[in-house]
């Protein structure tokens, strides 16, 4: 079996990767300050991965990680470890450029991904590939928490496509980083034995793993999370997203993977479910209040299963394809606009899931006569302008 990280070990190299921002490797240890790996990781030799976040003329240089070997003698002997830091604070405005930039790219194994990490990826794999030339590890475990997650996740897309090791992703407080297409094969490419090696840790009240919405999908494809829970309330929360404060204390000082497995919602039964809480909604009833985490998944899922029935955005079935081209906003609108004149039916649960997110804004529902392209990408992207602007709160936050 596979040794893997645990998940004190993950947090606690998700969290120490972030002094790395500006300051080097040897800075760090002249300073006898850890990153959270030692003991099992060496950090004397490891590679520094630089990279650059922004846009246009508005790109800062900074540290986003490193890549280390493991330590001699211990389990992860001949194994090698990838963490990337996440968006620190109000003053990496850089970053905030490339988390905004929805834009759709190719990823590193040739399928669609977020524009804008993928711009960071970019600038910092070579030398993460330079680094691994010449070594064989056994396995490698890519860590990180936040937009470090999304960078661990296309660390994992590149790795396993090259068939450099079998590999291992562990994120924490992670957005979604392609569509159904990337994540289902990402997902089969970690796959090992009966599970994917992927260990998505996350918080229900967190924004950040609530963004991009559809059609961006989590990892492991067709499985739950693993959810933590604290004292932290229902509603959308910015203090959810601290690794410190949220994640380190969420997953214990003892607690396993297995103690932190979540209730896995099967997506094949998961469409009488959202048909059912959308039917509820149309008739204006159940608990819809602003802000509400609960609210925000149900709404997350439903546009999914309302872009199935559409039959516009899919493949296969199963997972939207993203279009070169077309912003994810426009693509979306147009699907429902598509599939309400396709189906009265279908008009109904769209307005009901309308209904829903002018609940969730805190904003009094008004009259919809048609179903527009122009109407629905108003709405949506008032909904996708108010989680980001709670995301980009939550990792202003982030010592």
């Amino acid at each position: 079996m596979t040794q893997t990280l645990s998940p004190q070990q993950a947090a606690a190299i998700a969290s120490g990767v972030y002094k790395l921002q500006h300051t080097t490797l040897e800075e760090l240890a002249a300073n006898q300050q850890d990153l959270g790996c030692e003991g099992f990781f060496q950090t004397r030799g490891a590679g520094y991965l630089k990279g650059y976040s922004g846009a246009l003329r508005w790109k800062q240089l900074s540290g986003f990680g490193y890549v280390a070997e493991g330590e001699p003698g211990t389990p992860f002997e001949a194994h090698v470890l990838v963490a990337t830091r996440g968006t620190l604070g109000a003053k990496t405005g850089p970053d905030w450029i490339s988390n905004y930039n929805i834009g759709i790219q190719l990823g590193p194994s040739g399928l669609p991904v977020h524009a804008g990490f993928h711009e960071i990826w970019k600038t910092f794999s070579r030398k993460l590939l330079e680094f691994l030339d010449g070594r064989r590890p056994r396995h490698v475990h890519c860590v990180g928490h936040s937009l470090g997650g999304a960078l661990a996740s296309l660390n994992a897309d590149s790795l396993t496509d090259r068939h450099v090791a079998p590999v291992s992703l562990y994120t924490f407080g992670a957005p979604r980083v392609g569509d159904g297409v990337f994540a289902r094969s990402l997902t089969r490419r970690l796959q090992a034995d009966s599970a994917p090696r992927v260990y998505r840790v996350y918080h229900a009240s967190d924004p950040v793993p609530m963004i991009p919405l559809f059609p961006f999908w989590h990892m492991p494809f067709g499985r739950a999370g693993l959810q933590i829970s604290n004292s932290i309330s229902g509603l959308i929360n910015a203090d959810a997203h601290s690794m410190a404060d949220s994640y380190i204390k969420g997953v214990g000082a003892n607690k396993s993977w297995a103690d932190l497995e979540g209730d896995a919602m099967a997506y094949g039964s998961e469409a009488a479910q959202v048909k059912s809480w959308l039917e509820t909604a149309a008739q204006g009833k159940g608990s819809f209040l602003m802000g509400s985490a609960h609210l925000l998944t149900m709404i997350s899922r439903a546009l999914v299963w309302l872009m199935k029935q559409a039959g516009k955005l899919m493949l296969h079935a199963v997972g939207g394809a993203l279009v070169a081209g077309a912003t994810v906003l426009d693509q979306l609108a147009w699907g429902l606009s598509q599939g309400a004149a396709l189906s009265k039916e279908l008009g109904v649960h769209i307005k009901a899931l309308i209904s829903a997110i002018w609940a969730f804004l805190g904003r009094k529902a008004m009259q919809m006569a048609e179903l527009t392209v122009a109407f629905l990408r108003w709405v949506l992207g008032l909904l996708y302008s108010s989680v980001r602007a709670v995301a980009q709160r939550a990792m202003a936050f982030l010592e």
